[in-house]
């Protein structure tokens, strides 16, 4: 069994999206497709760039802090 939203629901989406000025709905789905794939590009150098700085703040950590016991 599959569920589905009222017609009523959807509508009223519909018509929330037309005149709230959120969604530009003249824009061609091609112009829509491309920036959601830039988009997606941007948000893995942003995921890469987080993880690059956390491992250096832990390197940077790690070599300011030596274990107890350990030589340099």
């Amino acid at each position: 069994m599959t569920a589905t939203c009222p017609p009523s629901d959807a509508r009223k989406a519909l018509e929330f999206l037309r005149t709230s000025g959120l969604v530009d709905l003249s824009l061609p789905l091609e112009s829509v497709v491309d920036r959601i794939s830039q988009l997606d590009d941007v948000a893995g150098y942003v995921l890469a760039w987080e993880r690059y700085v956390l491992v250096v703040a832990n390197e940077i950590a790690d070599a300011a802090d030596p274990e107890p016991g350990a030589t340099r």
